[in-house]
């Protein structure tokens, strides 16, 4: 059995030890990874999984209050409904805290205490059972129906009920007499008796036919705790053999291992518990618990990973196996996210007195007529059912009326008859009206003419002043595509510079911009590409992704790249999902890139504290594991009843820029703003909990901790929501953000001060001083869709060390920083900045880590282990024979690869009347199988890697013709061989290219594209560019050489079909690259090469450029 520790010690609900009372219930909830908590006062409490604090989810009064308590007895969960017990009362509730429906049990049985509840053993029933006793009548079962809370059927019980329980074909009852009742589902009524503790039970579980009690035995007439655990078999209605138990003080709570029948956790008052293997009875473990409270209660999780104890002073503690979890796995499965409520800042609260003027009320800024301004006759019409006044009954119509009960009716005259649905003519007011409903602009500027200045004009708005155009450079990029797709597009015409950018026509490639700001900012760059040499167990690593990325722009030198790795792994993210963070949200992109830079800086910061609990890491690299824009802080809350002042510490990431309300323009700089962010003030009203006063006014602000521990880089999101946020932006005489910030803390509080001219010294020694490095802006032109763009003042440029560059996608090309810095135009609103602390103390802590970085090797091990993930692998399909550590690669060693891909999107066409077609989106292809074979050596042509690729997106097609992937060679559960992740076959080629090895491959520009790695062409050998002659445009196949060249026909699943092969096969086509090198070189020596590229065009095209088609016997 596994060991367990102690990883979380909480109060129930957060409150006050001893307010609530102890915890009379607990269960792990079934369908959301919560825990529940039952307290003696009535309160139904849940909890989620984060450790060590165990937040509290929801709370509610379900059964009393402390005044009037009512002991939770009983809690179960089902798909839609939270469930909970008391001796009086059977409730619902939503997972948020609503009630659903209540059922009181004095209105169907009087006298009658509920003692337990379970849900019903019928496969197709959605009942529920509760029961209980009765001092002066029958004690009673009832069925209730889940969803509405009847009561379906009742009956009654032959003994004092205490406990109830599912099992496999009857309800299980355990009576105040020792014995247990096994009754019908169907009718209630009990079918059998099993005699089980003479002085009656203590607590009942089952499992499948199994069932598990502990309960009293009589001593010289007093009841003391039997120490054995009892066992019945349903099936044959016997016992079987009780297993002994040598916790002291007996038992007193029992639960079943989900996942294991044969193991039972049981519990002691006095803070122990045992786990008992009942067919190895000498194999148990006894624990014991730091705590002088008694245990009241006690659940086991579905996953078997987490033991829950509720104790007397009103406390829960968790046990889990897994010691550096940092989140709670209750479920075995996936569950469906808790969903989290959105919180609305609260309003400012303003000091009122009898003296306080209503002049001291600001009103909103607004740039556009009130409402209240509305022209009436110019927007009335006869037939406008908005402005139109109900015409008064004539009345003729009411002579012959009648009322009846308030109601008056009259018929219709028949001089009326026939006018009703008559349309009366109007003036031409719908014309006016666009197909969203509102105003075309020529309206509006008509309504406006005919206003005759009887309302004071108010300014126009930024848009309508005279600001200067957007420069092209700045919009929307597409890539016009043709029947090579992206091969033939010139995408050096945009990019002049040493800075590569990254395609677009991607899902959520708008993000490019935002990864282009962290790349260039130097501390997380190092901390991404460090944390990709970490063992990392994380196949949807985002950290790891961004390190990938960050090393392939790094490499490529202004050579194009992409990003499609990363935005799939964060397109494939559940919670990118719910935050709205991929294409199809409508929200504005600024909006989408600031929720992206809280979401990304968050996970990575999780992801480097999983790997740095590896055990596989050693110790000493634990400062890389520190997220560099990660920050540590105190959340302050005062109650201002009462004066008490409670703490927490947080972990922030991202400041997000807070605007003053109704401020003119230039009235706060940008440094003030950013120390009122970090601050972060905000008012609400609460009860509290130290006074328990109702609607108690609160306050809360953040402390940091010391100017040494501000980042060493600030993330800001600007926040800009509309004119009265992006007003603070409007050009001044210095401008609004400036490029150097200099930071202190004193007594908690962040002061930040601007510093304009930048060969000024800095404000004073032990500042932490920042320098703007990026900014990612909103672009959009007159006529453009709206677009991101980063701005990047790039580090370690030495021939211009100050200089901007602006980020398009794949255009990049350098910008003033004049340009870079001036705001205020409307096509240019600012999402989020960048700044890079660059004081003495930073710079000794980026030498330090540093150091570390250079110590930090990446492990070959992967190199030199045969890892799969398949189930069912054969030995004898595995071609491959994995590297000795004699034959690791060294700089130069030669290696030959192949590839094969599969599509995860079929390509989009557009077909025109005359037939022509222009393509729109390529195929989406991603990596099937790569393999790698030795290039020099007494084992020359052999694999070492021949990996299969599993991918959790949906495949569209296997393109078996080509590739020869079958469905089944992708699926962990069928294939039969070599499965990987793609992040396992991805480091190996990236230990490959980093080791300097040189790859000799048929096409491997169009396939490192598709894999989303940068080869330096300085190790790369493209058999298509060495049998290429400039005299001749066309690039010759593989299939071709080899026939011509090798005398081999491969690839034969094109000409013969895939009813007899399989097409192509990555090991052979290596191979053929291989061994076409090989005649290259030796071509080369013999000085026959010209003559040879002259043989191969000239009996090319006889044959159709491919070898002639065998003729099948």
């Amino acid at each position: 059995m596994t060991e367990w520790t102690q990883r979380a010690h909480v109060l129930a609900d957060h409150a006050v030890s001893g307010v609530l009372g102890h915890v009379s219930s607990l269960h792990f909830d079934t369908m959301s990874e919560l825990l529940w908590v039952g307290s003696a006062s009535g309160q139904l409490t849940s909890h989620t999984g984060a450790l060590p604090t165990l937040p509290r989810y929801t709370s509610l009064a379900a059964h009393g209050v402390p005044k009037q308590p009512r002991h939770v007895r009983g809690i179960l969960s089902d798909e839609k409904f939270i469930i909970s017990l008391s001796e009086g009362r059977v409730c619902a509730s939503q997972r948020q805290g609503l009630g659903r429906w209540s059922m009181q049990i004095e209105d169907h049985a009087p006298g009658v205490a509920l003692a337990g509840l379970c849900a019903s053993p019928q496969s197709a029933s959605s009942d529920i059972i509760v029961g209980g006793a009765a001092p002066n009548s029958h004690d009673a079962l009832f069925a209730l129906h889940s969803i509405s809370g009847r009561v379906v059927r009742s009956a009654v019980s032959d003994g004092t009920v205490t406990q109830l329980r599912k099992g496999s074909r009857y309800l299980c009852v355990g009576t105040e007499q020792g014995t247990i009742q096994l009754h019908d589902p169907r009718s209630l009524r009990a079918e059998h008796k099993l005699p089980a503790h003479h002085g009656g039970l203590i607590d009942l579980q089952t499992d499948g036919h199994l069932i598990y009690s502990i309960g009293w035995t009589l001593r010289q007439g007093r009841r003391i705790p039997e120490p054995f655990i009892k066992a019945h078999d349903v099936r044959t209605m016997q016992a079987l053999i009780p297993t002994p138990l040598t916790a002291p003080g007996g038992p007193a709570l029992l639960a079943i291992h989900p996942k294991k029948s044969s193991i039972v956790a049981v519990a002691t008052p006095q803070s122990q518990f045992q786990l008992v293997d009942i067919h190895q009875p000498g194999q148990s473990q006894f624990y014991s618990m730091p705590s002088a409270a008694l245990i009241t209660a006690l659940a086991f999780s579905s996953s078997a990973e987490a033991l829950a104890f509720g104790e007397s002073d009103g406390s829960v503690r968790v046990w889990t196996s897994d010691a550096h979890a940092n989140t709670l796995r209750i479920n075995a499965y996936p569950t469906p996210p808790v969903s989290m409520p959105d919180y609305a800042p609260p309003p400012p609260v303003m000091e009122w007195t009898d003296d306080t003027p209503l002049s001291c009320i600001g009103m909103p800024h607004y740039d556009k007529p009130l409402l209240s301004r509305i022209n009436y006759d110019a927007l009335w019409s006869d037939a406008s059912p908005l402005f139109s006044i109900r015409a008064p009954v004539r009345p003729d119509a009411l002579e012959h009326a009648q009322h009846i009960r308030g109601l008056t009716y009259a018929p219709l005259p028949r001089h009326l008859r026939g006018t009703r649905n008559r349309l009366v003519p109007s003036d031409p007011v719908l014309a006016r009206l666009d197909r969203h409903g509102k105003l075309t602009p020529a309206a509006r500027m008509r309504l406006r003419q005919t206003q005759h200045g009887a309302v004071r004009r108010i300014p126009p708005p930024l848009s309508a002043r005279h600001t200067e155009p957007m420069p092209d450079y700045y919009g929307h990029l597409s890539i016009p595509y043709s029947r090579f797709g992206v091969e033939d597009f010139d995408f050096a015409s945009y990019n002049q510079t040493r800075y590569a950018g990254l395609e677009t026509n991607i899902g959520a490639a708008y993000a490019n911009s935002y990864f282009q700001a962290l790349h260039y900012t130097q501390p997380f760059r190092a901390f991404a590409k460090q944390h990709t040499i970490m063992p990392c167990a994380d196949d949807d690593c985002l950290l790891c992704e961004a390190g990938f990325l960050f090393r392939m722009l790094e490499d490529a030198h202004g050579t194009h790249c992409q990003a499609t790795q990363l935005l799939r792994v964060l397109t494939r993210s559940p919670q990118a999902a719910l935050l709205g963070l991929l294409d199809e949200s409508n929200a504005p992109y600024s909006h989408m890139a600031q929720t992206l830079n809280h979401f990304f800086l968050e996970c990575a910061s999780q992801h480097a504290l999983r790997t740095s609990t590896s055990a596989a890491l050693d110790r000493a690299f634990l400062p890389l594991c520190v997220n560099p824009c990660a920050w540590s802080l105190l959340q302050y809350s005062t109650c201002h009843a009462c004066g008490h002042t409670t703490a927490r510490s947080q972990l922030a990431h991202v400041v997000d820029l807070l605007y003053p309300t109704g401020a003119a323009p230039h009235t706060y700089d940008f440094a003030t703003l950013l120390s009122a962010s970090m601050l972060r003030e905000t008012f609400f009203k609460s009860t509290c909990r130290q006074c328990y006063t109702r609607f108690a006014p609160h306050n809360t602000w953040r402390s940091a901790a010391s100017t040494h521990a501000l980042p060493a880089v600030l993330c800001v999101n600007t926040c800009i929501d509309g004119a009265e946020q992006f007003h603070h932006w409007e050009p001044t005489d210095h401008g609004f953000v400036p490029l150097r910030l200099a930071m202190d803390v004193e007594h908690g509080y962040v002061h930040a001060q601007s510093v304009w001219d930048a060969s000024a010294p800095w404000p004073r020694a032990g500042t932490a001083c920042y320098m703007l490095r990026a900014m990612v802006i909103q672009a959009q032109g007159a006529r453009d869709a709206p677009h991101l763009c980063a701005l990047v003042r790039a580090p370690n440029d030495d021939d211009a060390p100050d200089a901007w560059y602006v980020f398009n996608d794949f255009l990049v090309r350098p910008i003033t920083e004049a340009e870079a810095l001036r705001f205020g135009e409307p096509w240019k609103v600012p999402a989020l900045l960048v700044w890079e602390r660059v004081d003495d103390v930073t710079e000794s802590h980026a030498k330090h880590l540093a150091d570390l970085a250079r110590h930090l090797r990446p492990d070959l091990s992967l190199l030199l282990q045969d890892t799969h993930i398949s189930q069912h692998r054969r030995d004898d399909l595995c071609r491959h024979r994995i590297l000795s550590e004699s034959e690791l690669p060294k700089p130069g060693t030669l290696v030959a690869i192949d590839a094969e891909f599969v599509s995860l999107a079929q390509e989009e066409l557009e077909v025109f009347s005359d037939g022509t077609r222009t393509l729109i989106q390529p195929s989406s292809l991603a990596l099937a199988r790569v393999s790698v074979l030795r290039g020099e050596g007494p084992r020359e042509g052999e694999p070492f890697i021949d990996d299969h690729i599993w991918t959790t997106e949906p495949i569209v097609d296997y393109l078996t013709q080509f590739s020869g992937i079958q469905p089944d060679d992708l699926d962990p559960k069928r294939t039969q061989r070599t499965l990987v992740s793609h992040k396992t076959a991805y480091k190996k080629l990236r230990m490959l290219t980093d080791l300097g090895c040189r790859f000799i491959g048929h096409g491997l520009a169009k396939d490192f594209r598709i894999i989303n790695i940068f080869v330096p062409p300085s190790q790369v050998i493209d058999t298509v560019q060495l049998y290429h002659s400039p005299a001749h445009p066309r690039n010759l196949s593989l299939r071709f050489l080899s026939w011509f060249l090798l005398k081999k026909d491969i690839q034969q699943g094109l000409a013969l079909g895939v009813e007899q092969h399989d097409g192509h096969d990555s090991i052979e086509d290596a191979l053929a690259a291989l061994q076409l090198f090989r005649k290259y070189e030796q071509f080369e020596r013999d000085g026959r090469l010209e003559d040879m590229l002259e043989d191969l065009y000239e009996i090319g095209p006889r044959v159709n450029w491919r070898p002639p088609e065998k003729i099948a016997s």
